[in-house]
C-alpha cells in the first residue's frame, strides 16, 4: 500500500492509500506503531472493527504521542470529524460518532443541571 507524508493530522488510512505526518520520520517508535494501526483498518467507509480499532486498547505510547502532536500542533487535526485538504472534504465517521457521543454527554448534563 502507498504512504504519503503529508503536514497536518496524524494519519488516515484512505483505503488505496495512508497519510502519515511527515514528522513521524523522526520518531521511528511512533512512526511504526501508527503505520501498524492504519494498515489494520478495513477498507470500509464505516466498520464495527475500525471504530473498535480507534477507540479500544491501543500499543501507542500516549506520553510521546501527546509530546509528538505538541510540538507539530497541526496533527491535532486527526481530532476533527470533518475538514478540508487539498480542495477535498474529508469526513471520519469514526470522529462523527465520537463528537457526536460527547456532545450528547454534555448536552443531557447541561440539561439535567438546568432540571435540578
Amino acid at each position: 500500500m502507498e504512504i504519503r507524508y503529508v503536514d497536518s493530522a496524524l494519519a488516515n488510512n484512505f483505503g488505496d492509500y495512508i497519510e502519515l505526518n511527515r514528522h513521524l520520520k523522526e520518531y521511528p517508535e511512533l512512526h511504526d506503531t501508527i503505520l501498524k494501526h492504519e494498515l489494520s483498518h478495513t477498507n470500509k467507509v464505516f466498520s464495527k472493527e475500525d471504530f473498535l480499532l480507534d477507540f479500544g486498547p491501543s500499543k501507542v505510547n500516549y506520553l510521546k504521542l501527546f509530546k509528538f502532536m505538541c510540538i507539530y500542533p497541526k496533527t491535532f487535526l486527526q481530532f476533527v470529524p470533518i475538514y478540508k485538504q487539498d480542495k477535498k472534504i474529508i469526513y471520519d465517521f469514526n470522529m462523527i460518532i465520537a463528537w457526536g457521543f460527547t456532545l450528547a454527554i454534555i448536552g443531557l448534563a447541561i440539561f439535567l443541571s438546568i432540571k435540578l
